[in-house]
């Protein structure tokens, strides 16, 4: 296995090589590489922008004008951002046959760009999707880029003038339940559970893994940096995620 090799990889090659039902948990780490921080990490946007004021669900009710300073200045950090080798992966793996669903916290829309066609449950939401909070009109992502670039202040639904809301998970916003429902579903039915560029420190949805675990599946974590969860792993890889996944992928 040349310069990658190592015991745990060889372990985790086996596993997935010997089981069908496996599902990617994926935090911020897996789109580092596209060029998308991790908003917690040193110097990230919520060293920048507290996200209890500028993404805090109560604060955006009453002026949201906190919000749409955030959105702006996430223009530049998406626009050009793409999938990496790591998303390439896990669509090589589907194709296989053996990845069955892909439970994200990302709402970079990632995945689906890169091709899966698996299952992708979002759980923090999707920055492409965005609808008026009046009149449930669906709102593009490329209306509300080019209206933010061109223009201060709020935009407002172009078909009855009413709030927009982006269809993403704010602080203090409840989770949707259906989507919970979905990811406990996939959670309990796996053998494998990939958990994938994630620090596991946003609850509920840190869960999720141990819910896995507890239902008898194996959780195989490649993490750039330990969590306070490794505990919990079957088995842990640290390092860069854009080459570690590609990398087992292809020796399965």
């Amino acid at each position: 296995m040349g310069e990658y090799f190592d015991p745990q990889i060889s372990v985790a090659i086996d596993l997935i090589r010997y089981h069908e039902h496996i599902v990617a948990f994926t935090g911020a780490g897996i789109s580092t590489s596209s060029g998308i921080e991790d908003f917690r990490s040193p110097g990230g946007l919520w060293e920048q922008y507290n996200p209890l004021q500028y993404a805090n669900y109560s604060v955006f009710l009453k002026k949201p004008q906190y919000y749409w300073e955030l959105e702006r200045a996430m223009i530049p950090r998406f626009e050009h951002a793409r999938p990496n080798k790591a998303h390439k992966a896990l669509v090589k793996l589907e194709k296989m046959g053996k990845l069955q669903a892909i439970i994200t916290q990302n709402m970079d829309n990632f995945h689906q760009e890169a091709g899966s066609k698996v299952p992708v449950i979002e759980l923090h939401g999707n920055k492409n999707r965005a609808y008026c909070m009046d009149c449930h009109t669906p709102i593009k992502r490329s209306f509300l880029t080019k209206w933010l670039k061109h223009n201060s202040g709020i935009p407002i639904c172009p078909v009855c003038g009413g709030r927009i809301k982006p269809d993403v998970v704010l602080f203090n916003e409840p989770f949707a339940e259906d989507l919970l429902e979905q990811a406990t579903e996939f959670a309990e039915n796996c053998e494998i559970m990939l958990v994938l560029g994630t620090s596991l420190s946003v609850f509920p949805a840190n869960q999720i893994p141990l819910l896995a675990r507890k239902m008898g599946a194996k959780l195989i974590f490649i993490n750039k940096d330990p969590t306070f969860m490794d505990k919990y792993a079957t088995l842990r890889i640290l390092g860069d995620l854009e080459t570690y996944l590609p990398f087992l992928v292809s020796n399965i």
